[in-house]
């Protein structure tokens, strides 16, 4: 059976970010600035589907050369060089998976970046599962479960520590490569940053312990 993609469409709450700092043994505010810069901004599209960006140059590399490629290539849907096509709106992405996973699935899935944190399907282990096809079905499940899977991710790259320390310039430039200083993400985090940590708070309560923290004014 074909994969809708259609999940609970559930949204981040206070306390999930409070479980991934804890995760990151970070605070909050460098949460809420990393999934600011480097987040989609939201993880689910009007119709509960975990938000993606099909990438037809790494659908290419994923297949490999033979059959399953040359079909993949007369469909317009895989092509050798990043950017030869633009990408369709967010409402007919879905359709363009659906086909390249008639193609092959397990390509298909690696080949587009999923939810909040637009993970990259092939990178599925470093966020903690065994397939790509199990890191989609988790986080159709919730903004939380896709915000733990990037958690995950950061810690296997090694990045957690950057994010303790605040190394902003390091951070971008190993998430985002050689780009994310030249496009100023370093920049971008600490303005995050020093925007969450300033802000006017109320404190939340964690259910079931005798801990709070601290969440701006308005978050749902």
């Amino acid at each position: 059976m074909a994969m809708d993609f259609i999940g609970t469409g559930t949204r981040l709450k206070p306390e999930d970010l409070l479980e991934a700092a804890d995760k990151l043994m970070t605070g909050v505010a460098v949460i809420r600035a990393v999934v600011e810069v480097e987040a989609a901004g939201a993880g689910f599209d009007a119709k509960k589907r975990p938000k993606i960006l099909f990438e037809p140059h790494i659908f290419y590399k994923q297949l490999g050369p033979g059959s399953k490629r040359d079909q993949a290539v007369k469909q317009g849907l895989a092509y050798r060089k990043q950017g030869t096509k633009p990408y369709p709106p967010l409402s007919k992405r879905y359709d363009q998976i659906a086909r390249a996973m008639a193609i092959d699935e397990a390509a298909a899935l690696s080949s587009a970046s999923w939810g909040l944190p637009q993970i990259m399907g092939f990178n599925f282990k470093s966020a903690g599962f065994p397939n790509a096809k199990a890191m989609v079905t988790s986080m159709m499940k919730g903004e939380r479960e896709q915000l733990l899977a990037f958690a995950d991710l950061l810690i296997d790259w090694k990045l957690a520590e950057k994010l303790r320390k605040r190394e902003w310039k390091s951070f971008a430039l190993k998430y985002n490569g050689p780009a994310g200083p030249k496009n100023g993400y370093d920049k971008k985090l600490e303005k995050a940053f020093n925007k969450f940590s300033a802000l006017a708070a109320r404190a939340v309560a964690v259910p079931a312990t005798n801990r709070t923290f601290v969440a701006p004014s308005g978050f749902k």
